[in-house]
């Protein structure tokens, strides 16, 4: 079902008020200064129904110019507008910069409505209307239906109702499927009800009884009670203007401007990209960091912008922008918003949000111009795709992903598997979640891989590899090192073995010297038998300490020999390893109890090295410790075999 949200816009005391009051029997000036001073100053809201029983929200919004922050507010989640233009006096400034301001914001869908029509003549009227049309070419206005109204009489308000019913016919359907989004424009309480907000909800669906968050302060909310039109409802659907009413937060802890949503769906920022569009009959042109007002919903908070790819933006041009923002807010990509001058303060232009979240960026980058035009002109998969690609340090998730760029996992699901069977994207398991590589980047990280390995080998010649946990802190050092592991299959050119990355071609390094080295070693541990000996107690033969060493651990990364104990740490060969393994089943096919003493004896070692080898059986979960420091039963690797 259709939900239609309609404004008004236009000058003060050109009858936006009235002409409300005549569609729908209500008035929508509550505050008693309002009603004194005849203006509307905060936002009205009230409904009429069509006569195929759609009901429309409708939003009065104040026309002085000392309240356009509050007349932004109410374009939020706007279908359409009704542009009154009183006939006795025309086009005023405050209707040329609603129009500007509604450009700006996207709403194209307006109907002019020429009020006070029972003030004057018929010829007057007709000569009025075409003096406007004149005024209002090339504007969202030029090809507009006209209404002549008069809100006294009542004259026109049925042709109004029919204008609007024709217009409603071809609005597109609301996008109730992504995340629930909802901007407050009022804040109060009522005594045994509590804390009250309204809004439009521009996306999503909300449900009594739904757990939210308030952005940017992070509260949490659950919703006690719905109305729609002041009727209390089970549910909301974006399009709809919504009274909630929410348990867990005081009235003093909200602000017009917060915006309502899912927990955890919408990630806070304070530096957002966006692309700018000047008005083309502006005084002013956009300098870099220009400290400007940002209104975007119903927030404004104040910004410096950074020109990415012009020195300054003239009237009538575009230009990509960075905003450094003085307070927290919430964004969405395509999220329209309005620049103010700081002093004095007037439209001077508008756009569109790019990155939500953006990270910084340097000016005139050709690369970050590309992602930014990316972002702009792409579709969600392209998004997607330039966010996956210009993180070399993270890997998302969907639900990071979706919080990133404030959408649902719902939406972006099917991009994501469209870049994974193009093979844009790899798709990285861990644990059941999967983690996103983008193909270039699993390219880069390969390259660097092999870099960071050759640079390596040059200052240690006889290494074999470089421990991964050291490769991952140079290069993904933002992900654990399940995940670096779990990239591996994906990077080409280098190989895990162990806790060890080596290049997948490393087999020219064993010269003359190394084998001679290698030889020394082995032969030492072999004639060592089980009486196992600390490192520092093989004799060197007069080869450099850090060569020694190096060739020592290849020999353990390589699986000739093992390191076992803990203090101290002693070297047996494999074999002669896997021999006291043999004992052990052998051992505990007949044996329920071992002790030290019988390892001891059955190798002819000391306890030292007996007691060394029971805690390497420890640790790959061979035997298990009972009462006795000394005693050990068979432990889980055994009892499976």
């Amino acid at each position: 079902m259709k939900h239609i949200i309609i404004g008004t816009a236009g000058h003060i005391d050109h009858g936006k008020t009235t002409l409300i009051r005549a569609l729908t029997g209500r008035n929508t000036d509550r505050l008693k200064e309002e009603q004194d001073r005849g203006i509307t100053i905060e936002l009205g809201f009230t409904w009429f129904d069509l006569e195929e029983g759609l009901r429309c929200g409708i939003i009065d919004v104040p026309g002085h110019e000392k309240f356009i922050q509050q007349m932004v507010s109410g374009v939020v989640g706007m279908d359409m507008v009704l542009v009154v233009v009183a006939a006795d006096e025309g086009i005023m400034p405050q209707t040329r910069e609603h129009l500007d301001i509604l450009k700006l914001l996207g709403i194209e869908k307006c109907i002019l409505v020429l009020t006070k029509c029972d003030t004057v003549d018929l010829e007057w009227i007709s000569m009025m209307e075409e003096d406007i049309r004149k005024e209002l070419k090339d504007t969202i206005l030029e090809d507009a239906p006209v209404v002549r109204v008069s809100s006294v009489t009542g004259e026109g308000i049925e042709d109004c109702k029919k204008a609007i019913s024709a217009m409603v016919k071809a609005l597109p359907e609301r996008d109730t499927k992504g995340i629930p989004r909802l901007p407050i424009d009022r804040v109060f309480s009522l005594q045994g009800f509590g804390t009250i907000i309204t809004g439009t909800l521009i996306s999503g669906t909300l449900h009594k009884g739904d757990a939210l968050e308030i952005y940017p302060e992070g509260l949490k909310a659950r919703i006690r009670n719905i109305q729609v039109h002041e009727q209390d409802s089970e549910i909301a659907e974006a399009g709809q203007r919504v009274a909630l009413n929410l348990t867990g937060v005081k009235k003093e802890e909200l602000h017009k401007g917060s915006v309502i949503s899912a927990e955890n769906s919408m990630e806070n920022s304070t530096l957002m990209d966006g692309k700018v569009t000047m008005l083309p009959d502006t005084k002013r042109s956009l300098k870099n960091r220009e400290r400007l007002h940002f209104l975007s919903g119903t927030k404004e908070v104040l910004c410096r912008v950074v020109l990415l790819d012009k020195e300054e933006i003239g009237p009538g041009e575009e230009g990509l922008c960075e905003f450094i923002l003085e307070e927290e807010t919430v964004f969405k990509r395509g999220d329209r918003f309005i620049l103010r001058f700081y002093s004095p303060v007037e439209t001077i232009g508008g756009g569109v949000v790019l990155e939500p979240n953006a990270r910084k960026k340097k000016r005139f980058s050709d690369d970050t111009i590309q992602e930014l035009l990316s972002k702009d002109k792409g579709s969600l998969e392209d998004v997607l795709e330039t966010l996956l690609r210009e993180e070399l340090e993270t890997l998302y998730t969907i639900s990071a992903l979706a919080k990133r760029i404030s959408h649902s996992k719902e939406e972006i699901e099917p991009a994501m598997e469209n870049l994974i069977r193009e093979e844009r994207v790899f798709p990285v398991l861990v644990q059941k979640e999967r983690y996103f590589l983008h193909k270039e980047n699993a390219y880069i990280l390969s390259t660097e891989m092999e870099h960071v390995l050759e640079t390596f080998y040059k200052k240690h010649p006889y290494r074999i590899g470089i421990p991964k946990a050291e490769m991952r802190e140079k290069l993904l050092k933002n992900s654990k090192q399940n995940l670096f592991d779990a990239c591996m299959p994906f990077i080409s050119g280098v190989r895990l073995e162990g806790e060890y990355l080596l290049l997948t071609d490393r087999t020219d390094f064993k010269d003359e010297a190394y084998q001679r080295m290698e030889t020394n070693i082995l032969s030492q541990l072999s004639e060592a038998g089980f009486m196992l000996p600390r490192v520092e107690e093989l004799d060197r033969k007069k080869a450099k300490e850090e060569d020694f060493l190096d060739i020592l651990q290849n020999l353990v990364v390589e699986g000739q020999l093992v390191k076992v104990g803990e203090d101290p740490e002693l070297l047996i060969l494999k074999e002669n390893l896997d021999k006291a393994e043999d004992y052990l089943k052998s051992y505990f096919s007949e044996n329920e109890i071992l002790g030290i003493a019988s390892l001891k004896e059955q190798f002819g070692t000391s306890r030292k090295c007996a007691k060394a080898l029971i805690q390497y059986f420890d640790k790959v979960k061979m035997t298990k410790r009972v009462a006795g420091e000394a005693e050990r039963v068979a432990g889980q690797e055994l009892k499976h075999q």
